[in-house]
C-alpha cells in the first residue's frame, strides 16, 4: 500500500513524463530549430525533477516509478545524450 505521499509523487513523475514526451516530439519535428536548445535543457532540467521526486518515495513506489519510466529514459538516453557529447 502506497502512502499519499508516494502516491503525490507517482503523479508528478507521470505528468513530468508527459511534458517529456511533448518535447521530444516538438525536438523530432525541427532538430534544426533555434529553438531545439531550449526544449533540451527544460528536457534535462524535468529529468531531475523526476529523479528528484523517485528520491523522495519509498522502495515500492520507487520500483513502480522507475518502471515506468524506463522506457522513455532509456530511448532519450540512446538519441540525446550523445548529441550533447557532439557539441562539446
Amino acid at each position: 500500500m502506497l502512502n499519499s505521499s508516494d502516491r503525490f509523487f507517482l503523479r508528478l513523475v507521470s505528468n513530468n513524463v508527459s511534458q517529456i514526451l511533448e518535447h521530444l516530439e516538438a525536438m523530432q519535428r525541427d532538430a534544426h530549430s533555434p529553438e531545439y536548445t531550449h526544449w533540451k535543457e527544460e528536457v534535462d532540467d524535468i529529468w531531475k525533477r523526476i529523479f528528484e521526486s523517485i528520491n523522495n518515495m519509498g522502495e515500492i513506489a520507487q520500483k513502480k516509478s522507475l518502471e515506468s519510466i524506463r522506457e522513455t529514459w532509456v530511448s532519450y538516453i540512446t538519441h540525446y545524450g550523445m548529441i550533447d557529447q557532439s557539441r562539446i
